[in-house]
């Protein structure tokens, strides 16, 4: 009865981390940001392994001074990504849009086709491939990596990204997006969750 009542317990702490660390970005960007990856630290590769559709939402992003604040502006009033899509036994994946980012989509990466309709109101696009690897900040810690490094994708920048996934709680993730500047350092770019769809 006492582990039932810790588990409720740590799982309410986990989502209130998450949601203390967005609130407290917005007053203060680096201690927010320290805040998400206290929280990404304390969770571990998912278990059972992710397999399906799941919920994405970006949480905090970090790029460079004046561009993080514009990306974020957009991203308050149109955010075209809506999660991802698993499949545990091939270990790959990739990402799902929503269909009214379609025409946008295709002017952003005119040559790239590996489009797949998902649902009415959906598509999908840019696959990875996954597996649990150290931590690219964090190499003590072992993660779910999401590697879009496929020459299906567009080279200047979907395939310069590796996100990194920690499990926080039952059916909740919080994932970090990495990117590979053109003159080869890695820059951590922001926080994003998902979740188990409803």
């Amino acid at each position: 009865m006492t582990d039932s009542v810790n588990a409720v317990a740590d799982s309410h702490e986990a989502r209130d981390a998450i949601r203390a660390a967005r609130d407290l970005i917005k007053r203060d960007r680096r201690q927010g940001l320290a805040a998400f990856n206290e929280v990404f630290r304390g969770g571990r590769p998912p278990q059972p392994p992710l397999d399906g559709s799941y919920d994405g939402e970006l949480l905090a992003l970090d790029i460079a001074p004046g561009v993080t604040q514009l990306a974020e502006s957009l991203a308050s009033v149109w955010m075209p990504w809506k999660g991802k899509h698993l499949t545990a036994e091939g270990s790959k994946g990739d990402n799902i849009f929503g269909r009214n980012s379609r025409l946008p989509f295709r002017i952003l990466f005119p040559f790239y086709r590996g489009v797949i309709d998902n649902d009415a109101d959906t598509f999908r696009a840019f696959e990875f491939v996954t597996g649990i690897e150290s931590g690219k900040e964090d190499p003590g810690l072992r993660v779910l990596r999401i590697d879009y490094d496929s020459r299906d994708n567009p080279g200047l920048s979907i395939r310069r990204i590796v996100d990194e996934v920690t499990q926080i709680d039952e059916g909740v993730y919080l994932g970090k997006i990495h990117f590979k500047w053109w003159w080869g350092t890695w820059k951590m770019m922001g926080y994003f969750s998902l979740r188990t769809k409803r």
